[in-house]
Parts: structure tokens; C-alpha cells; sequence
């Protein structure tokens, strides 16, 4: 059998006419049997409907989850810390010592008002992760569909929510033994004024009593035998070693960073945990062993938070771009389906 071919280019093609029939051997090889009088029509197999993968579903079932049953266990035990800070729902008040020295200093104020510190505990976080993980994301490392700013606050968005859930372990034990042992103040006197504090003699311990003083608030009033442990102390240590443990884990990784930058930030986050829990003591807001426990709870939701939630920042798991690149028109699944399928050959 004679076979002419013309060059078209740098490729010779075989002139219509030549019948090309594939067949599969039983060692999954496809070989060619041409003839005089036949042509190459090999029909296209058709795309199955997209279907979601695992990963998808999981996520998607991750998602309703979160939504339908962490959300609102969230808005829950939030709603309920927030009645017993108020003094919406009952506590107990402790009872105190007449003429208590420790307890006869005067209310000035706070340093760190509870606003702030909740502010800073909610917002300076997310941001600071969200920088840092800006400054990780690659191109190469993330779908090419995403924006950058999108992307790294999507990264962000799961290492901020163990860091929430921390947060929420942390407040909620805070409240519940401060709710329990109800321990007076050192400002007590100066914000309850208690009733039977005139009419006590010596060293008479009282437990049952009435405040009656008007020159502050109810919150005040009420706060004012909530001493252990500190909430403040407990939060800004919880906030500033978690944020200076996270710049160690992460931010160290920069390509061309600075030298100073992180350490800086590290020790800010330190500073700002140390001068909140000291200014419990100096404003006469708590006592030695009120910031003590607080720490010590503080100290332990971090690790709690960092080592079980957060698997100690390790990397998250990120796409590359061959596959991203590869995926597009589905080739790689196209010529794996061809290969692994019996050929539909359609012959006139």
C-alpha cells in the first residue's frame, strides 16, 4: 500500500482518504490502522455536569453548621455574661469586715476603661492578622479569582474565629466565678456605702447589708463587689501574648522584612497586657491576687486557644498555580477520562 503525504509546515499529514480506526489493547495502548478509503472522525465525549467536590461539600456542611449551631450558642452565653455583668441576672455578694483597711480607698477612676479594653480585646486582633497575612498571600498560592485583600482577610477570618471562641471561654469563666465568690473591692466602701458599715463595731465581719450610696451608678454599685478574679487583666494578657505568639509564628516568615518591625509589635502587644494588668493596682480596683488569678486564666486561655484551635498557626493549606492553570477546560480530567474509557469511534 502506497501513502502520500503533503507538508503542511513542519508536519506531515496524511491526504482524506486514509482511515484511522483506534484500538485498545489489553495493555491500555492504542494503535492505528489506516486504510485507502476511510477518514478520521473520532466523535468528542461529552463533559459530565460539574459536581461539587468533597472539599466543597464539607465546607458547604462546615458553613450551615456554624451558621444554624455555633452562632447562636455564641449569642447565647454572650447574652448571658453581659445580664450577669449588668447585675440583670442574681449573684452573690460577699460580706466584709468593719473599718477593712483594704477596702477603704477611694474610687478615681480607671486607666483602661472596660470599653477600651473590649475594643481593643475584638477589633486589634483581626487586624493585625489581617496585615500579616496580606503580607504572605502569593499569587501563585491562592485562586487567581480572589483578590488579595479578599483572600488574606478569608485566612484571617478562621484563626480569628478560634481566637473568638478562646475569648468567649475566657469572659465566660471570668464572669461565673466573679458571680460566685462576689468579693468586695478595695474602693467597696467608697461605691456601695454600706448600711450597717456605721453601726459595726471593731472588727465585726458582715454579711448581710444594703449599699446606699447615690453619688455613683448602679453598674458601680453593683460592680463593686465583683473583684476576683480581673477581667482586665485576664483579657489583655489573653490579647497581647496571643497577637505577639502569632507574630512569632508568622510574621517571621516575611521575605525582606525588617529587622526591629516585629519584635517592636511584639513587645507593644506585651507592654499593653502588663500596663492594664498593673493599672488594676494602682487605681485601687483590684487586689495583688485578683490580677494574679486573672492572669493565670488569661495565660491558660491563651494556650488553650493557640495549641487546640489553632494548631499553633500552622501554615493553612493553599493551591498551587500548576494546578489552578491545569484545571482550566477541565484537560487534565478530559484526557484521563479518554485513557481510562473505552474509545467511541464513529465510522461512515
Amino acid at each position: 500500500m502506497v501513502r502520500t503525504y503533503k507538508t503542511v509546515g513542519c508536519f506531515k499529514m496524511p491526504k482524506r482518504g486514509g482511515k484511522v480506526v483506534p484500538t485498545q489493547s489489553s495493555s491500555g495502548v492504542f494503535t492505528i490502522d489506516m486504510s485507502s478509503t476511510s477518514t478520521l472522525d473520532v466523535a468528542t465525549l461529552p463533559e459530565p455536569a460539574q459536581t461539587p467536590t468533597a472539599p466543597e461539600m464539607q465546607a458547604r456542611h462546615s458553613y450551615w453548621w456554624h451558621l444554624l449551631v455555633d452562632l447562636p450558642i455564641l449569642l447565647l452565653v454572650g447574652a448571658i455574661c453581659i445580664l450577669l455583668e449588668v447585675g440583670a441576672l442574681p449573684s452573690r455578694r460577699g460580706g466584709f469586715t468593719c473599718n477593712d483597711p483594704a477596702l477603704s480607698f477611694p474610687y478615681t477612676g480607671d486607666t483602661f476603661s472596660i470599653s477600651l479594653v473590649a475594643l481593643v480585646t475584638i477589633l486589634a486582633p483581626f487586624l493585625v492578622m489581617w496585615i500579616v497575612e496580606a503580607m504572605h498571600h502569593r499569587a501563585d498560592e491562592y485562586s487567581m479569582k480572589q483578590s488579595k485583600l479578599v483572600a488574606s482577610a478569608k485566612t484571617s477570618a478562621l484563626i480569628y474565629r478560634d481566637y473568638i471562641y478562646g475569648s468567649v471561654v475566657n469572659l465566660t469563666v471570668l464572669e461565673v466565678v466573679k458571680c460566685v465568690i462576689g468579693a468586695p473591692r478595695p474602693v467597696f466602701f467608697d461605691l456601695c456605702q454600706p448600711d450597717k458599715a456605721k453601726t459595726c463595731n471593731g472588727s465585726e465581719y458582715v454579711s448581710n447589708y444594703q449599699c446606699t450610696s447615690t453619688k455613683y451608678s448602679r453598674y458601680l454599685v453593683i460592680d463593686s463587689t465583683r473583684s476576683f478574679p480581673s477581667a482586665h487583666a485576664s483579657l489583655s494578657i489573653y490579647c497581647g501574648l496571643f497577637l505577639a505568639w502569632y507574630l512569632q509564628r508568622r510574621a517571621f516568615s516575611w521575605r525582606n522584612r525588617s529587622v526591629l518591625l516585629v519584635p517592636l509589635a511584639q513587645i507593644s502587644c506585651v507592654a499593653y497586657a502588663a500596663a492594664c494588668s498593673l493599672s488594676r493596682l494602682a487605681d485601687r480596683r483590684h487586689h495583688w491576687w485578683d490580677v494574679l488569678a486573672g492572669g493565670v486564666m488569661g495565660i491558660a486561655t491563651v494556650f488553650y486557644t493557640v495549641l487546640v484551635l489553632c494548631k499553633n498557626f500552622s501554615q493553612p493549606t493553599v493551591v498551587s498555580t500548576s494546578d489552578i492553570s491545569s484545571s482550566d477546560g477541565n484537560n487534565h480530567q478530559s484526557v484521563r477520562r479518554l485513557l481510562s474509557s473505552e474509545p467511541h469511534v464513529v465510522v461512515p
